[in-house]
């Protein structure tokens, strides 16, 4: 299970996502919807561990992965979390290389 607990995110110190609980399930899909700003895409990048939250915790089967007092997500969590964005961005060489 994938959980952000009592995540509160800012940008230049504005509170751009504030969240009490939110969890995924293994092996479950999820589809996030709202209008722009948000907050869809910050989740999401927290979520994948690209982003560390200002506040709070996120969680992969119940382990500290970012925030509180995690160091680093580092390579394996990462591993198991997929997000496609909807602009992509590919450098010259091949699929694997990327």
């Amino acid at each position: 299970m994938l959980e952000l607990v009592g995540v509160r995110h800012r940008y230049d110190g504005r509170v751009v996502l504030d969240i009490e609980r939110f969890a995924v399930p293994s092996g479950s899909g999820v589809a996030i919807v709202g209008p722009n700003g948000s907050g869809k895409s910050t989740l999401l990048r927290l979520l994948a561990l690209l982003e560390r939250p200002s506040e709070g915790e996120v969680r992969l089967d119940g382990v500290v992965v970012a925030g509180g007092k995690a160091r680093r997500a580092g390579a394996a969590p990462r591993r198991r979390i997929t997000l496609v964005e909807q602009r992509p961005v590919l450098l010259r060489g091949t699929v694997r290389e990327n």
